[in-house]
Formats: C-alpha cells, structure tokens, sequence
C-alpha cells in the first residue's frame, strides 16, 4: 500500500480549489455581459487605452503558464506535489489579477 505524505494531500487539494475558484471568478465575470444588455451595449461602447503595449506580455505568460501546468497535473492526476504548488501559486496569482482587473475597469463599465 502507498503512503501519501500530508503535502501531497494538501498540495491537491489547494490546486483543485484554486483552479475551480479561478473558473467561477471567469464566469462571475462572463455572465452579465449575457445576461443584461445594458451592460452587454455599455461593453461595446467602452475603449481602453494603453500605450504600452508590452504590458500584455505579462498575463499572456501567466496564462499560458496556467494552461500548461493545468494539463501536465491534469495528465500526471495531481500525482506530482511540485506541479500542483506551481499550478496553485500561479492560479493564485492569475486570481490576484483578474481581480485587480475587474476593480480598474468596474468603474468604466457599471458608472
């Protein structure tokens, strides 16, 4: 019988719950463009600019670094400690960005 570390146990269930709370905040997030047209016409009336464009560099790193971990602990079945920590700090850390996110553009979109 094999004998699975307490790290182990905590490490997959910490990575399952970030990346489940990661998908709600996305669909919190996708819901009431679809569900109300007026927020729904305000989205396609708003424009951000940004000068910089390097700026999406960044979260397209974290997100395709997200996605990568995602299928190789999907793949190896949470089995791997490190890759789940890996895969829960940068979930964490996508969540601490969509959040700060959603908290600059809320203003343009729901004034």
């Amino acid at each position: 019988m094999k004998i699975v570390s307490k790290n182990h146990t905590t490490s997959k269930f910490v990575s399952k719950l970030l990346v489940r709370l990661f998908i709600l905040l996305l669909a919190a997030a996708i819901v009431p463009m679809f569900a109300d047209k007026q927020i729904a016409a305000k989205m396609e009336a708003t424009y951000v600019y940004i000068e910089n464009k390097w700026v999406f560099i960044f979260p397209l790193i974290l997100f395709l670094s997200f996605l990568t971990l995602l299928i190789l602990t999907g793949r190896t079945k949470h089995e791997k400690t490190d890759l789940n920590w890996m895969l829960a700090l940068n979930t964490l850390l996508l969540i601490i960005y969509v959040i700060m996110l959603f908290v600059r553009l809320a203003p343009v979109i729901y004034k």
